[in-house]
């Protein structure tokens, strides 16, 4: 997913999020001079973060 569509997705605003993702917050992948966060590992994440909760 695009930079833009994922702030617009998660409700951040554009500068945040790009400063947040050349952090290394959010996993990118560049193809050519796109850049897009890799969703399907944040996706990933989320689900190993959300088993360490479980009761």
């Amino acid at each position: 997913m695009t930079r833009e569509a994922f702030a617009f997705a998660i409700g951040l605003p554009l500068g945040v999020l790009v400063g947040q993702a050349e952090r290394g917050y959010w996993p990118q992948i560049t193809v050519g001079k796109r850049v897009f966060i890799n969703v399907e590992a944040v996706r990933m994440k989320a689900a190993e973060r959300a088993a360490e909760f479980t009761l």
